[in-house]
């Protein structure tokens, strides 16, 4: 039950952190928002590993540095996704890279109880719907119908094919970088969280360096940017405890109903309407949930 909690709690923190990141990233370089919430997670992470055993095995700091660099991928898709296209969108689509370790889990002999063998796929069904939205004629018109419509910070594009195909790169990254993060959890949970970190900071300035990136914010949204990374980070610590306790296969999926969580916060706070799809796919994976933590 408890490793069922803290894969909740890597949901929640990284539904809060995929609203918040690619609404800032509409507002201001893409680079400032992934470098900044990101050096902000490293810090966080040496703070939560102070004092403990950060030593790690050569296979295990493989895959801690191999989590960090695919992170960085996965979320530079996925916030540019959101630059692109609607968040309710985006964010499921990035979500079914939960088959990935999934199928790790099951093919490296985790065997799933009956009630958690039909909760694994009530969940992804209950994440795709909830960010399904109906094609209507003011799909292909972002402003229509829409009261926040001109504000970047409120409002959101429609989801062209740019936007998912983004999506479904950030999937398939944040599939491995569960699946690899799980693997050096294995070997030390405060070496995972802190070397995956520093992966992720060094691909992520490389990257910065790479492209010639603009770092640039006004001195209210700096401190904004900070947010992301820090429950990100949290996330992290929290899933790594999460997959030491319970099955990779169930606690990965747990930890993807994330996007439930930023479709909420984008009907609360960016008026996005949710259809009747929605409410019936929030319902649907929150049934999953219950179904995995009763297994």
């Amino acid at each position: 039950m408890l490793a069922i909690l803290l894969a909740l709690g890597t949901a929640v923190g990284y539904g809060v952190a995929n609203y918040l990141a690619p609404v800032l990233g509409r507002r201001m370089p893409l680079a400032t928002v992934l470098l900044g919430s990101q050096v902000a997670g490293l810090v966080v992470s040496l703070l939560l590993t102070l004092g403990g055993d950060v030593g790690m095995g050569a296979g295990g700091l493989a895959f801690a540095l191999g989590a960090g660099a695919t992170n960085a991928a996965a979320l530079a898709c996925f916030y540019r996704a959101g630059r692109t296209g609607d968040l309710s969108v985006v964010s499921p689509i990035a979500a079914g890279g939960a088959i990935v370790p999934v199928v790790v889990g099951v093919l490296g002999g985790d065997r799933p109880s009956a009630l958690q063998v039909v909760g694994i796929p009530l969940v992804l069904a209950g994440i795709v719907l909830a960010a399904a939205r109906p094609r209507n004629p003011a799909a292909g018109n972002p402003t229509a119908g829409n009261p926040t419509a001109g504000n970047p910070t409120a409002g959101s594009p429609a989801t062209g094919p740019r936007g998912t195909g983004w999506a479904l790169l950030a999937g398939l990254l944040f599939g491995v970088f569960l699946t690899t993060y799980a693997q050096a959890a294995a070997d030390s949970s405060a070496g995972a969280l802190l070397w995956s970190r520093v992966g992720l900071v060094v691909t992520t300035g490389i990257g910065v360096l790479a492209f010639r990136a603009t770092l640039t914010a006004r001195p209210r949204d700096a401190v904004l940017v900070l947010v992301p990374g820090l429950l990100l980070a949290l996330g992290t610590f929290v899933f790594g405890e999460a997959s030491r306790l319970g099955l990779l296969s169930v606690v990965s999926v747990i930890a993807t109903l994330n996007p439930v969580v930023t479709v909420l916060l984008a009907y609360l706070l960016l008026r996005e309407r949710l259809a009747g799809t929605q409410r019936i796919g929030a319902a649907v994976a929150l049934g999953g949930v219950a179904l995995l933590a009763a297994g």
